[in-house]
């Protein structure tokens, strides 16, 4: 394990580890209401693994997460039009929906600042 990180590396780390967090407590209140998914358990899965991979400073992971958060991001906002299961962009029951709006903004933070450790640790 590395000694320290660079700012991108600490933002990535930050932004992928915020994203696996509420993905993981959103898939707890998908099973809670009944409108789980087993593909949503895999994102989880994944996202946890790509995260412990980014602490770890693995340079081809980075790619692996932009790739991830993309698909992730793709997932959240076709899924809830297509199952019927949440209309979360029209903001209609909360706190709890404004959590997607935050979570987009930490996923194209993410997506940025893996990026940028990508090409730090290419220059290694």
């Amino acid at each position: 394990m590395p000694k320290t990180y660079t700012f991108n590396q600490t933002m990535a780390i930050a932004c992928i580890l915020a994203t696996v967090m509420w993905g993981l407590t959103a898939y707890a209140v998908a099973i809670m209401f009944g409108t789980s998914s087993p593909l949503y358990a895999v994102f989880v899965i994944i996202g946890w693994m790509i995260a412990l991979s980014y602490i770890l400073l693995i340079s081809h992971v980075f790619i692996a997460g932009i790739f991830w958060l993309a698909c992730s991001m793709l997932y959240l906002l076709i899924t809830p039009s297509i199952l019927g299961t949440s209309e979360w962009y029209l903001l209609e029951r909360g706190l709890f929906d404004f959590t997607y709006v935050i979570v987009y903004l930490i996923s194209f933070a993410g997506i940025y600042f893996s990026y940028k450790s990508w090409k730090e640790l290419l220059k290694k």
